[in-house]
């Protein structure tokens, strides 16, 4: 039986994210962990994931800026409201669960990411959902009169003229502070996307808020803790992309260089959604493989699966608008019955 969304269950933990998420497209101003603070962080998500699959009680202590808060069966590892800093969200499932973390590093840049990454954590069981809390670029200087905005945010300003509403981070928008809505518009730099490109040094320069590809981060720490401690651990990262980046392409399956057995989950998403193309890099296309990712290098060096995965704008939008749909996307993510492949020589 294709596994359900909990809709309420989901709406209650979107209803927090979207909370903490306050003030993340502009107003925050974010600060990377110290070393000390790295470490400290960790160990405290190591302490929080022993507990919540044995069921015990949660750490008492938490770093300096942060709390954990009980949502039913579910852990929140969240900062406190007067120490916003960018740190994002770790959401942890207690009691029994699939050693699965789901990721969405690009919540506010990717339109879409979130509601589809809370679906496929619910209907996955999955152990860990992690999510980013500010502006992948909020820590690069902006020019708002050369730049009203950038890739999905444009698109999502055009939306709203014709009286279109999407979900993601075009409705975050609606609810910013006041102060939020001051804000200067955060510019992309200059250069290869990151995402796009397979080579480091050919790429844009790293922005420390991009916690997808900074190579320090308490989401990256997270991660990092998570899959070196989860036994058989699958990440599943969710990623957006500009339908003219590649003509007809509904979805990019990568296993990003690790030894996830891409071709296999794009092999269950194909009949999950007929109306959209599903290709594989880089069999199919040469871009946006997520090699350059830090988690997609956490993984390989632990040897452990990692998809990223790659969903265009036309696509986004219908699974935010059609809940079935999403259920059924979110059903058929599920890299855990797929054997990994040997690691790449």
């Amino acid at each position: 039986m294709m596994p359900q969304v909990n809709e309420e269950a989901t709406k209650a933990l979107e209803e927090r994210i979207a909370k903490l998420r306050k003030g993340g497209r502009r107003t925050v101003t974010y600060k990377a962990p110290t070393n000390e603070e790295e470490r400290a962080y960790a160990a405290w998500v190591r302490d929080a994931l022993v507990a919540a699959t044995e069921r015990k009680e949660p750490p008492k202590k938490a770093p300096e800026g942060f709390s954990l808060r009980v949502l039913g069966d579910v852990w929140l590892l969240e900062e406190t409201r007067k120490k916003k800093r960018g740190a994002g969200v770790i959401v942890m499932r207690t009691g029994r669960a699939r050693p699965i973390l789901v990721e969405a590093p690009h919540t506010f840049y990717d339109a879409g990411t979130l509601p589809i990454a809370l679906s496929v954590f619910d209907a996955q069981a999955a152990r860990v959902l992690l999510i980013n809390t500010v502006h992948r670029y909020i820590d690069k200087p902006a020019d708002a009169a050369k730049d009203g905005g950038t890739k999905d945010e444009k698109a999502a300003t055009k939306d709203k003229a014709k009286g279109a509403e999407a979900e993601g981070d075009e409705v975050d928008e609606k609810d910013d502070d006041k102060d939020d809505e001051k804000g200067a518009a955060v510019e992309e730099p200059a250069g290869v996307d990151r995402d796009e490109a397979d080579d480091a040094n050919a790429a844009a320069p790293v922005v420390a808020s991009d916690v997808a590809h900074a190579d320090r981060s308490f989401f990256h720490a997270a991660h990092r803790e998570l899959v070196a401690l989860m036994q058989g651990a699958v990440t599943v990262q969710i990623h957006g992309f500009r339908d003219d980046k590649s003509e007809g392409t509904g979805l990019i399956v990568s296993a990003a260089k690790s030894n996830a057995d891409a071709a296999g989950l794009a092999a269950r998403l194909g009949p999950a959604l007929t109306d959209a193309r599903v290709k594989i890099y880089p069999t199919d296309v040469s871009i946006l493989g997520g090699t350059i990712n830090q988690q997609a290098r956490t993984c390989r060096e632990l040897g452990a699966p990692f998809f990223h995965v790659e969903i265009s704008r036309t696509v986004r939008d219908a699974l935010g608008a059609d809940k079935q749909k999403r259920a059924r996307f979110a059903a058929a993510l599920d890299p855990i019955f797929a054997p990994p492949k040997p690691p790449n020589p």
